[in-house]
């Protein structure tokens, strides 16, 4: 057996005829790859697969918060994991929210960054996303749940950004009209 293969198959295709697109339908996840430009109108289209380094990072992530969901489910903690909303950004332009944890009083989005957090501040890479969070749950604080090895999960809390969230809207405006063109000129209308 190639384990690796196994898991990269895993990771890049179990679920494809789930994951079609939706022109004006955008994922709070992918906020910061719009941003950096990472995620095109090209790319809203097409499926590149993620290279093995990338695999393994995200069934790291993926098996830290499969576990932390089990501690809670087992200690009947009040937690909805995964709950999803939809922000109505404009006409036509939607935003799918979903953290990883919906407490009565607060959010949880958890991350295993493989690079280190200095000085317990959030990393750009996630500020978007937290954003997204926190007007999708405005009554509720919103926390980066950092996990660490050995098992653990560190907080630090997110601020809004009136600034942050005013680009975020812009941004997914924008990046909407040039997704509608490429489909246009390219057929897939």
């Amino acid at each position: 057996m190639d384990i690796d293969k196994v898991l990269f198959n895993y990771v890049n295709h179990v679920g494809e005829e789930k994951r079609q697109r939706k022109i004006g339908r955008y994922w709070s996840s992918e906020l910061s790859g719009i941003k950096k430009g990472y995620n095109t109108p090209e790319t809203f289209f097409s499926k590149d697969d993620i290279e093995m380094n990338g695999v393994r990072m995200i069934l790291t992530g993926s098996a830290f918060e499969d576990m932390l969901t089990k501690i809670f489910e087992n200690q009947e903690v009040d937690v909805s994991p995964q709950e999803k909303t939809t922000l109505q950004i404009s006409d036509g332009v939607e935003l799918v929210v979903k953290p990883d944890y919906v407490f009565p009083d607060f959010i949880v989005e958890t991350k295993f960054p493989f690079s280190p957090i200095i000085n317990s501040k959030i990393p750009v890479r996630y500020e978007y996303q937290l954003e997204a969070e926190y007007r999708a749950f405005p009554e509720k604080r919103v926390f980066l749940g950092v996990f660490s090895v050995p098992f653990s999960v560190s907080f630090i809390e997110y601020i809004p950004s009136k600034r942050r969230w005013t680009n975020i809207q812009k941004m997914l405006i924008k990046y909407d009209k040039d997704v509608r063109a490429y489909a246009k000129e390219h057929g897939f209308t």
